[in-house]
């Protein structure tokens, strides 16, 4: 076995069954398996997985604990070959996708992290500023250039990264605290292990060749999805980024709690301007905030009880 995939799903059986057609489409000279872990335990899912189970190299894991990372870490142990790419239900992969992780993994034997070009599969709206970093990140757009080079592992999202199982084989795995989101989605809940690898000295390539593209979908084109999403980001930071000695009041550090005031204070302004692009991105930065200071307050609430259950 050359490759293999992992991705979790979690409703959204429309957009499984147009990533798996896509699927379908891949040319490759080598061997590789498509391990999908359904985090929802839905009949519906399982049988649109059962309408390509004689068309892909398909090992279907049902029943995971709720949370992405939970599922990743439960098909990492099913793995067959030495490189797994994880990516995720509404990627459509390129048909070469495979030949080109498996021939660059090849030549390039001392690095171990590899990371490609995710793009939308549609056009976007004028009013959505896809310029903006925080509009990147909730649509899942990473394009880093036309040429390959060695980044830091923390820039490349889930939906298009491949690890060698070598890293695995040590005993890590994907972090599973808890952590507050909307829709089961943990913002950048990779970025953890990533920036956990890179600590140990991992080096990571961004291969522009290597390209996905993110289906988009028609509530992730309106403002409230976009906020949600910012939420979830914020959520996402916190997680990756513990308070420390930082000055806190319920476990919010006192300067975000400043942030957040100065954030409403922003948001109304822009709110006077009807400009639906302006009034987006402050939205977006209030609701990330909010996200922050609920997970600071989630860790410190967890903290609390498992020292309460140590004593």
């Amino acid at each position: 076995m050359d490759l293999s995939i992992i991705f979790a799903t979690y409703h959204s059986e429309e957009i499984l069954q147009k990533s798996l057609e896509c699927y379908c489409l891949i040319d490759s000279k080598y061997q590789w398996e498509l391990i999908i872990v359904d985090n929802a335990n839905r009949e519906e899912t399982k049988k649109i997985i059962s309408q390509f189970k004689d068309k892909l190299p398909i090992h279907f894991i049902d029943k995971s604990e709720p949370g992405k990372n939970n599922a990743l870490n439960k098909a990492i142990p099913c793995v067959k070959s030495d490189l797994i790419w994880f990516t995720d239900n509404d990627i459509l992969p390129n048909k070469s996708i495979i030949n080109q992780y498996v021939e660059f993994a090849k030549s390039e034997p001392e690095i171990n992290i590899f990371g490609g070009k995710i793009l939308p599969d549609r056009s976007i709206p004028k009013w959505i500023d896809v310029s903006a970093p925080s509009i990147k990140t909730a649509l899942g757009i990473l394009d880093l250039g036309e040429k390959n080079k060695v980044i830091d592992a923390d820039a490349f999202w889930g939906g298009n990264m491949l690890i060698r199982k070598c890293i695995f084989d040590q005993g890590i795995r994907f972090a599973s605290k808890d952590i507050a989101v909307v829709n089961n989605h943990i913002t950048g809940s990779e970025t953890e292990l990533l920036i956990r690898l890179q600590n140990v000295g991992h080096t990571s390539m961004y291969l522009t060749e290597a390209e996905v593209r993110h289906q988009i979908r028609d509530e992730q084109l309106k403002l409230t999805w976009f906020v949600k999403r910012a939420y979830n980001a914020g959520g996402g930071y916190a997680y990756n980024n513990p308070v420390g000695q930082n000055k806190s009041i319920y476990g919010m550090p006192r300067y975000q709690i400043k942030i957040f005031a100065i954030d409403i204070l922003k948001a109304i302004i822009k709110v006077a301007s009807f400009n639906k692009s302006e009034i987006c991105l402050s939205l977006m930065k209030v609701s990330n905030t909010f996200g922050k200071l609920v997970q600071y307050s989630r860790d410190r609430n967890m903290n609390n009880s498992d020292s309460a259950n140590i004593i």
